[in-house]
């Protein structure tokens, strides 16, 4: 194949290519601080890599709502043998977290949060909200049943009767109904009393964002003295905040151990091998300018950044260190003697099949498989072009002691017996079939969750004793306008109420409970004055009060008002539900959520499911099972186009070393296999981040496979092969230690697939090089 290595430039136009790179990069960085004054635009909401016509708006302003009270609050519940005592000292030490501007405020003692009377500003509006058991007491007998309990209220000492203004106390029967909150107080404080045990209760609002470093040291260490001083009490702590706060403490603490030993060994391994610090600041050249080509142009392609992509893109890291390698090898080896078009052709066919796997991957429909393949396509190219226009004019003397070790290095690794193809086609075979056999997926929600074990416990263990649902599960509901919506509340609630009735194990918070539409405030203002009859009259008489507060009972209601949203949404109540109201929507509609709590199963799931369904208007949400779905789709999507990208590039490479070509792909191919059939064999499901490790073992055995062929009897070659994927096992592999699910599963990949890559080449090797004469035709003796 004829390749623009056969023909090099002269010297002239090789350093102006080299000049205008520069120029290039150089606006590429400008681009890139412009875009950056502001900070990246990084985006982390996963529904942003479907297609369009896929994503759905209200559910992800819904996600963002429901989630923004744990985002900028945390709660512990305190549990000790002197509680009051505890519960003084830990909420004093927070409110210097107050003082120090780290936190807004800390609510811990009754006062906190004291409301003024619901009968003080619920009032105008009591006539009009009825429970649906006095609606129908009323309905079947005008509401004689209703005297009895209204004439031992007047007269009971727990009761705040007002024969004027609510003899038959509708305003307490109506917020009865209301969702009650589990916390009251006790001696002063905030208690929480479940399951015989007595909790006090710390409520914080943050001042600032939850992944503040800062903020999160000063309230770890605060609640680390608290801990140290009474070793006694039990904390069980929820919020946003604890979760960032341990992934920042886990990520620091891995960076100090796995991340300083990759660093290491990849120093040692460098410096051991070329003995040469300048060879160690030329590796990274490449990476650094191929890292700000992808960037910029990315960017500037897509406007935002999502935050998997950046997970995605660190591969082109571990594939553009390889062509370094290759060529630092070489030249380290032979000198002045190194000629570029020597490897130009491999290298530029390395960088061709990897392009072509990333163009086929942004052929998808998925925008965010997209940006993907496009950062890495761009990284490659940026850090291919660095190494071929730049790193030759960088000074590197030739080391003796790099010629010895890659030449005994080369005889101890090479076999005794090459692979012969047929039993390499059995053995995939049979690697094939136990994959489909025992390849099991998984794509829960818990890989994207590096919170650690403890604290999860913590996290359950508080929202089952709150009785309360951080809005996993909702219904949404989407209306032409309020009262539309309204009516649309009432009827779910309706349904949901008569599940619960048969059995279904749950609860829910819907604003139709507190606001009801205004056909149905007219129909309970009707019923009150139907009670304001002559139930009304024998309550007065049988009471003993004076007859003329009759009259002024019923003139109370002539002027009542109706509860809007809007009236309701202002009231402490109701705002406690503000996070249920989504409000106008881009379409012109409104929208509300209803949360749903309790027993989680898949058949709850379903009949969930079936009665949103019977709803016009009315869509449920499990964002749990949604994000998996998702993630589930970006696996599959991925694993599809690989797959393509992967044929697309055995016929390449059949065209170039015809009866050679499996001697390129084994070692990707292979490796491929052998990772899938170890996760088989051990029961490790396959997720998005092992199917990213796996994308940079094809690189790197892709990588290897060419050079493997083209320069067969080269002990550079296998040097460079060998520090290739040894530096990418220290980066990468390392990885499969992370207590954080994504990067171990991804390291996992990587140290199984790395190490098959290396132990795969050997085998494969021809006798002769792919350039050699007659080669071709003398594969069938070779092999």
């Amino acid at each position: 194949m004829n390749s623009p290595g056969e023909r090099p430039p002269r010297a002239t136009a090789w350093r102006w290519l080299g000049w205008l790179w520069l120029g290039v990069l150089t606006l590429c960085a400008v681009w890139l601080g412009w875009m950056l004054r502001h900070g990246l635009p990084a985006d982390t909401d996963l529904t942003a890599l479907l297609p369009a016509d896929r994503q759905v708006p209200l559910v992800e302003a819904a996600d963002r709502q429901l989630g923004e009270g744990f985002e900028d609050r945390f709660l512990i519940l305190l549990r000790a043998d002197d509680r009051v005592a505890a519960t003084q000292a830990l909420g004093d030490a927070l409110e210097t977290l107050v003082d120090d501007g780290q936190l807004a405020r800390v609510d811990w003692r009754e006062l906190d949060l004291a409301d003024a009377d619901p009968h003080d500003w619920m009032g105008p509006w009591r006539y009009r909200l009825l429970t649906p058991a006095w609606q129908q007491a009323i309905d079947r007998d005008g509401g004689e049943s209703l005297v009895d309990p209204a004439l031992r209220r007047l007269f009971s000492p727990a009761a705040r009767p007002d024969p004027v203004a609510d003899p038959f106390g509708l305003l307490d029967a109506w917020l009865a109904r209301q969702p009650q909150s589990p916390i009251d107080a006790a001696d002063g404080l905030l208690t929480l009393d479940a399951q015989g045990q007595h909790y006090s209760v710390l409520i914080g609002r943050l001042a600032g964002s939850p992944y503040a470093l800062p903020m999160q040291q000063a309230l770890h260490a605060t609640l680390e003295r608290f801990q140290q001083a009474h070793p006694e009490a039990q904390l069980l702590r929820s919020g946003l905040v604890f979760h960032a706060a341990a992934g920042a403490r886990q990520a620091r603490h891995e960076m100090s151990t796995i991340g300083a030993a990759s660093l290491l060994g990849v120093l040692l391994i460098i410096g051991f091998v070329f003995r040469s610090p300048r060879v160690l600041a030329q590796l990274l050249v490449p990476l650094v300018t191929g890292s700000l080509f992808a960037l910029a142009l990315t960017l500037g392609l897509f406007g935002r950044l999502h935050l998997l992509t950046l997970a995605f893109g660190a591969s082109l890291i571990g594939i553009a260190i390889d062509y370094v390698l290759h060529l630092q090898c070489d030249r380290a080896i032979h000198g002045r003697a190194f000629r570029l078009r020597r490897l130009l052709p491999s290298l530029t066919l390395g960088l061709i099949s990897s392009v072509i796997a990333y163009v086929a991957q942004a052929l998808t429909p998925m925008p965010g498989l997209r940006q993907m393949a496009a950062f890495a396509a761009f990284g490659l190219i940026g850090a291919w072009l660095t190494v071929v226009l730049w790193l030759p004019r960088f000074k590197l003397h030739a080391s003796p002691f790099t010629a010895r070790l890659a030449e005994r290095w080369w005889r101890l690794c090479q076999p005794r017996r090459r692979l012969p193809p047929w039993l390499a086609l059995v053995l995939a075979l049979g690697l094939i079939l136990l994959c489909t056999l025992r390849l099991t997926s998984d794509d829960s929600l818990a890989l994207l969750n590096p919170s650690p074990a403890a604290l999860m416990h913590d996290e359950a263990q508080v929202q089952q004793l709150l009785g309360r649902d951080t809005g996993s599960r909702y219904f949404l509901i989407r209306a032409a306008d309020t009262q539309a919506l309204l009516t649309r509340l009432a009827a779910l609630d309706q349904r949901l109420d008569r599940a619960i009735a048969d059995g279904l194990a749950i609860d829910y918070q819907s604003l139709g409970r507190s606001v009801p539409s205004a056909a149905e405030q007219d129909a309970n203002l009707a019923r009150v004055r139907t009670l304001y009859g002559a139930p009304l009259e024998t309550l007065i008489q049988r009471a003993g009060l004076p007859t003329d507060l009759t009259q002024a009972a019923r003139a109370r209601i002539d002027d009542a008002p109706r509860l809007t949203l809007t009236d309701w949404l202002a009231t402490p109540l109701g705002q406690l539900q503000q996070r249920l109201w989504l409000g106008q929507t881009e379409s012109g509609e409104v929208a509300a959520s209803v949360i749903v709590s309790g027993a989680r199963s898949a058949a709850i799931a379903d009949e969930l499911a079936a009665i949103a369904d019977a709803q016009p208007g009315v869509i449920y949400v499990d964002r749990v099972t949604r994000i998996g779905s998702l993630l589930g789709e970006l696996r599959r999507h991925t694993a599809g186009w690989i797959a393509a990208a992967m044929a697309l590039m055995t016929l390449a490479l059949i065209w170039r070393y015809r009866g050679r070509a499996w001697r390129v792909v084994a070692p990707p191919f292979g490796a491929t296999l052998i990772v899938l059939a170890v996760f088989a064999l051990t029961g490790v499901p396959l997720n998005i981040f092992n199917q990213l490790g796996l994308l940079l073992v094809l690189g790197i055995g892709l990588d290897a496979g060419i050079f493997n062929v083209e320069y067969a009897r080269q002990p550079s070659a296998w040097l460079a092969i060998t520090l290739s994927t040894l530096t990418s096992l220290l980066a990468f592999g390392m990885l499969a230690f992370s207590a954080t699910p994504a990067l171990h599963y991804l390291g996992l990949t990587c140290l199984i697939g790395l190490a098959s890559v290396w132990l795969l080449v050997p085998w494969v090797r021809p006798r002769e090089p792919a350039s050699a004469p007659h080669a071709h035709s003398e594969e069938s003796t070779h092999a």
